[in-house]
């Protein structure tokens, strides 16, 4: 399919629903096209029209681009979907619908894409998980399934029942058994007719790259080629850095406004990850917090440093989270010594660890640390914090996350 980016002119441009419909209904090789049909291929660009016109996106024809091969695989399933529900169809095998295999950079719409398709497709049969906890739900069927004779074979088997189209979010490869699992699963799944769509930051080729014996790898990657279009999306914008500089990462006062700016961007991060308001343990211990994906932790200051705790808490909680929530940072008193000396360690924690941080405090960073004059780790804290506020910062950690 040609390019939409190209046909519709620079990211910047304003891009019309009637624009966006003429070239894909256009562009769509697809013969005997009926006025039904139309319709359908209308129906993801609708749901991101309207997206844009209640101001939650702006409009990008590298997205747009993506987006209509998204709709390509929607329409063949949709074609598919209908043959089967047709006489004595059930009885044959299911049709193969090639899937989509979209890689880019982060932050250039790929996942909101994809959800945009899931949640479009009007039957049950899907799938749509982060790539991890699909493979964690592999580990648990082959324990269930230990002692049978071809446990992979028996999970796919069960998997293509249930779903029609299985959709990964954030595909990778780094662990050889998941490698070498993959390479059976998805050979047995694609046989079976189960439709894949993933989005990546890695192209396939680099995918499990220097892993160890990576040749046993290399047919899975051939494999997922055959069975998927694949596709990279171009956008030079990262939406999500985008909106943080535009709301910024640092809040003041802690008041009710600078809580739901928080909110924003833990859902703009979170995306669509299961979220938790469990504590979390550590060393037998554990923290309360607000809120927590598999990636994202949110804490209140009072738990994370008003309450004791150890370097090894905070090396714990920087291995396993990406990006860390701190609301209620209090102006400091002199008497604050406990806290102040467990917020110094936190900070550098986090900042050897190039973890990005999003906080509410009292008053500006400069301001909560009047009294602390007399810290001196107290002034490499100051800095860091600033450090850690500024776009480059906060860019380079999302991108090596």
């Amino acid at each position: 399919m040609a390019n939409v980016a190209q046909e519709l002119g620079a990211v910047d441009k304003v891009v019309t629903l009637e624009k966006i419909a003429e070239y894909l209904i256009r562009m769509t090789n697809k013969k005997n096209m009926t006025g039904n049909n139309k319709l359908v291929l209308m129906q993801l660009i609708t749901h991101y029209q309207q997206l844009c016109d209640k101001g939650q996106i702006q409009a990008d024809p590298c997205q747009i681009d993506a987006l209509s091969q998204f709709q390509r695989v929607y329409d063949d399933l949709m074609h598919a979907y209908h043959q089967r529900k047709a006489l004595f169809s059930r009885l044959r095998k299911r049709p193969v619908v090639k899937g989509l295999y979209l890689w880019g950079s982060v932050g250039t719409g790929k996942t909101f894409l994809m959800d945009v398709f899931f949640q479009d497709l009007p039957f049950q049969k899907k799938l749509r998980l982060h790539f991890h906890a699909f493979m964690q739900y592999i580990h648990h069927e082959l324990k269930r399934y230990e002692g049978r004779q071809d446990p992979i074979s028996a999970i796919a088997t069960s998997l293509a029942k249930q779903y029609r189209v299985i959709c990964f979010d954030e595909f990778v490869v780094t662990d050889i058994v998941d490698a070498m699992i993959l390479r059976n699963l998805l050979e047995e799944l694609f046989s079976q007719g189960v439709c894949f769509v993933a989005t990546s930051n890695t192209v396939p080729e680099d995918l499990y790259k220097n892993g160890l014996q990576r040749t046993s790898f290399i047919p899975v990657i051939a494999l997922m080629k055959k069975n998927m279009e694949v596709m990279k999306i171009t956008s030079t914008q990262d939406y999500r850095l985008r909106q943080l500089h535009q709301s910024g990462v640092f809040f003041e006062p802690c008041d009710e406004k600078s809580h739901a700016e928080m909110e924003k961007i833990f859902s703009l991060l979170a995306h669509d990850a299961d979220v938790s308001v469990e504590p979390i343990f550590l060393h037998g211990r554990s923290i309360e917090i607000l809120k927590r994906t598999d990636k994202l932790a949110w804490f209140y200051f009072h738990d994370i440093c008003q309450i004791p705790r150890s370097q090894n808490d905070y090396l714990s909680i920087v291995k396993n989270f990406k990006t860390v929530f701190i609301s209620g940072i209090p102006i400091f008193n002199a008497s604050d010594k406990n806290t102040v000396s467990l917020f110094i360690r936190l900070i550098d924690v986090l900042y050897d660890a190039r973890v990005p941080i999003v906080v509410s405090a009292a008053a500006p960073i400069l301001e909560i640390s009047r009294s602390l004059s007399h810290v001196t780790d107290y002034a490499r804290t100051e800095s860091r914090l600033q450090e850690m506020q500024s776009e480059k910062y906060f860019s380079q950690q999302m991108l090596n996350g």
